[in-house]
């Protein structure tokens, strides 16, 4: 029961890191200084799936508390949990400042995740963009691979589009089949 309410408590606080950043967003229409973040949406679907993963805990819990002496089926259900519970807590987190953004301020490109990976990118030096389903992979001069993707879905993804048409860049479109 500690480890539930250890559970239940951490995803309270990120529930709460949630509201505050999303009180504190506001939208920008200027091109020259604005950031991509991952939409709220994300964390609220999270913070769904833990709900329903705890009641799913407590049913059995209540329901068959003998289970819990199976071997085999903690083998199952422990891993499972950490998966579930490590990928909607990422999830949950993803709307918060500095965990995955990409900052344009002027010339500047900074890309952001998980608050310590930082790289930094001129737009002048971005070479062309490459439309795809669902985002955009940006290419920068002297790189084969892309440099970085920005999701479709994300806050001020159109402003980024508006920028580069702004700047000439050129945004390459998936061929139509027809």
């Amino acid at each position: 029961m500690k480890f539930l309410a250890l559970l239940i408590t951490s995803y309270l606080a990120a529930g709460v890191l949630d509201l505050l950043s999303k009180r504190n967003r506001s939208t920008t229409k200027s091109l020259n200084k604005f950031t991509v973040r991952t939409i709220m949406d994300v964390a609220y679907i999270c913070a769904i799936g833990v709900a329903m993963w705890i009641a799913f805990i407590v049913f059995i819990l209540l329901s068959e508390p003998e289970r819990l002496d199976d071997g085999r089926f903690m083998m199952v259900f422990v891993p499972l949990t950490v998966i579930w519970l490590g990928i909607t807590f990422w999830g949950m987190l993803a709307p918060v400042k500095g965990v995955w953004d990409i900052v344009v301020d002027g010339d500047d490109v900074t890309v952001i995740k998980a608050f310590i990976f930082k790289r930094h990118w001129k737009i002048s030096n971005i070479s062309y963009c490459k439309a795809k389903r669902g985002g955009m992979n940006v290419y920068v001069e002297g790189r084969r691979r892309k440099a970085f993707f920005i999701d479709g879905m994300t806050d001020h993804y159109s402003n980024f589009v508006k920028r580069m048409e702004k700047e000439g860049k050129e945004i390459r479109f998936p061929a139509v089949k027809s």
